[in-house]
């Protein structure tokens, strides 16, 4: 007898499992879950942040943080962009095609003030290299209760968006706040922590940390 040749000791077909997901109980499951992030506050900016605004991108397909500022770097059908993000000021502009995206580890060179710094990006087609939360213990957490647009939702630290308040002694969602609906391609915090960013087929709209400058 080989190795792996092993028979099995019961000759009847194995029983047929119930599907979870058309149960009963995960219907009430998934039910609460709506209600919960149904009530959610809506805000344009969580308490402690400011929305800065929103800038249009033709062709976007690519962007990302630099590692060292508060710079972010944009691939588009027409060529690579910087914007200051403390500024909300484009800085540079190479409308060459002449660049290299790392589709694999969604990585590109940067050029101008981030010439020799490799780019951690986020892209239109999925695949994201950026933080969703930051050294703050702050985080946007993407549900889809209205799929396919997607909601994303700011979470400050210790509370969790899918838990209704009384529920547990030391964990609540009062102070978690919807700050984006819509059908959205990524979206990201700097590497600092201080901004946020979420990109859809429009451009981008942006928040800045109101401690940060």
């Amino acid at each position: 007898m080989g190795l792996f040749n092993f028979k099995s000791k019961s000759k009847e077909p194995p029983k047929d499992k119930t599907d979870y997901f058309q149960s009963a109980g995960f219907q009430k499951h998934r039910e609460n879950v709506l209600s919960v992030l149904g009530e959610i506050h809506v805000a344009k900016a969580p308490k402690g942040w400011a929305h800065k605004g929103y800038f249009s991108v033709g062709g976007l397909e690519y962007f990302g943080f630099s590692e060292t500022s508060s710079v972010l770097f944009i691939a588009s059908l027409q060529g690579r962009g910087l914007v200051d993000m403390a500024s909300g000021e484009k800085i540079a502009r190479d409308s060459s095609m002449d660049y290299e995206i790392n589709e694999v580890n969604l990585t590109c060179d940067g050029f101008d003030v981030l010439q020799g710094e490799k780019i951690k990006l986020a892209g239109k087609y999925g695949g994201s290299m950026l933080p969703v939360s930051n050294v703050h213990l702050e985080r946007i957490v993407m549900v889809s209760p209205l799929y396919p647009c997607v909601d994303l939702i700011y979470q400050p630290p210790f509370e969790n968006c899918f838990v209704r308040p009384g529920r547990f002694p030391n964990i609540t969602n009062e102070n978690c706040v919807r700050i984006y609906r819509g059908f959205l391609y990524c979206y990201g915090f700097s590497f600092c922590g201080n901004y946020f960013v979420v990109a859809d087929d429009g451009g981008f709209e942006y928040w800045e940390r109101e401690v940060a400058k």
